[in-house]
């Protein structure tokens, strides 16, 4: 059965109470155009339009321009996921499989309603903060962003195409989502994405082939939180890469990610005044060149970047095999450490006066403690590399000194004893002189 044209929906947008179904519907009236006909905003399943509800509330009508029964059943099993749940950057919607009536043929085809969201989208809203150099509002929207992302993973939602087109901003500075055409809910997990989502926000790995699964935001969110924590800290950033090329993304570009060594902005990202974003920019990139499947979420980037921070002694670097940068292994080959960034690699001032610390006690432990016989490994200080054995030629100083302050065990017996006859006797003489005295003081 062919699908109808969009001039057939068009003219019964033109004559709500003939067009739909449903009873609200028909008391609505659509958006016009300056030539009169209904203002359309294209879109890749779906044209929409704006519609106007008696009461003066605003609404988003989208027809769709194929038929796609994937894609319908797509919208049904979203529909029933979301019924219920409040989560905020979602706008709720209704799909009815037979809203909306075509002049072509007079039949009813699949309708979907939801709530429009007034405001501008995330790139008109960067730029103007830009512009106005405001970087508190650009720091407190990727905050706002960190929740987005963390309540879409707690729900189990995946957006599917995170990109400033699909983020609206509202005049309360609240991020709303829209077009929901590559979303995903639990039971849809494990099929194939019907869109492959707007370059350079999406992962290079990611294809027709991709199948949908939890993790697949989780790139884009870190573009966008990176783009607006960079430009943060550097709003300047915002004329060198978008107005001055005139380009319509927020800073990336697909060549960024194929070859970063030749992109100015990943340089200029590595030599950002924030410490976090020179971190969490390398990361990016280099998660460009791996699996779309071992992208990590933003939240645990976010640690791995406190943890390198932690002044502590540095064992064995963690593997990132688990989560974020799983290597193929070949022979002994090592897995990718945490601190290969030069940045991460910097010894820190509070180990090192951690060591010089360990260094001081161990000396002073050495000195009022004899010193112990034996070469085994277990002498050595451990953290200092010092070695407090003995030396083989001799005694140390420090064996002399413990020497010299050792009394002999005989010596130590004979001083007792003479203490306590010396103790005894006193008692005895000074007896024998007081009786002396008397006799002597009456013979006079």
């Amino acid at each position: 059965m062919s699908w109808p044209l969009q001039s057939d929906f068009i003219g019964m947008l033109k004559n709500p109470p003939v067009g739909f179904r449903d009873p609200e519907l028909k008391q609505c009236t659509v958006e016009m155009n300056q030539l009169g006909q209904p203002k359309a905003r294209s879109g890749n399943f779906a044209t929409v339009y704006r519609g106007f509800r008696p009461d003066g509330g605003e609404f988003a009508i989208r027809v769709f321009n194929r038929r796609q029964d994937e894609q319908l059943a797509h919208y049904r099993a979203i529909s029933e996921y979301l019924e219920g749940r409040g989560i905020s950057s979602v706008v709720r919607f209704q799909y009815d499989q037979q809203g909306i009536r075509s002049s072509g043929d007079g039949k009813l085809y699949p309708l979907l309603t939801m709530e429009w969201i007034p405001g501008t989208t995330l790139f008109e809203w960067i730029q103007d903060r830009c512009q106005e150099r405001h970087f508190e509002a650009l720091l407190i929207a990727a905050e706002a962003w960190l929740r987005l992302v963390r309540e879409l993973a707690e729900h189990e939602v995946v957006h599917g195409d995170l990109q400033h087109g699909n983020v609206m901003v509202s005049p309360e500075t609240q991020f709303k989502l829209v077009d929901y055409d590559c979303m995903a809910v639990p039971s849809l997990l494990g099929r194939r994405n019907l869109e492959t989502g707007l370059p350079p926000y999406q992962h290079p790995g990611r294809n027709g082939d991709t199948r949908l699964f939890s993790g697949l935001d989780n790139f884009s969110a870190l573009v966008i939180y990176v783009a607006l924590r960079a430009l943060a800290v550097s709003p300047e950033l915002w004329h060198t890469y978008v107005v001055q090329p005139a380009y319509d993304r927020v800073l990336f570009r697909e060549d960024d990610f194929r070859t970063p060594p030749s992109s100015p902005l990943y340089r200029d990202l590595l030599e950002s005044p924030d410490q976090q974003v020179r971190e969490l920019a390398y990361y990016l990139f280099e998660l460009a060149g791996r699996d779309l499947r071992d992208v990590p979420r933003v939240d645990e980037l976010l640690l791995r970047c406190e943890s390198n921070r932690v002044p502590a002694v540095q064992a064995r670097p963690r593997s990132f095999r688990s989560t974020a940068f799983p290597r193929e292994r070949t022979g002994g080959q090592e897995p990718l450490p945490a601190s290969s960034h030069p940045s991460l690699s910097r010894p820190k001032p509070a180990t090192e006066g951690t060591l010089r610390r360990g260094r001081r006690a161990a000396s002073r432990s050495a000195k009022s403690q004899p010193p112990r016989l034996g070469n085994s490994a277990s002498e050595r200080t451990a953290g200092t590399g010092q070695d407090v054995r003995p030396s083989v030629a001799g005694p140390t100083p420090t064996s002399k000194t413990a020497a010299s302050h050792r009394p002999k065990r005989e010596g130590t017996s004979s001083g007792w004893l003479w203490w306590f006859i010396g103790s005894a006797a006193i008692p005895v003489l000074l007896a024998i002189l007081t009786t002396l005295i008397l006799l002597f003081w009456r013979s006079l």
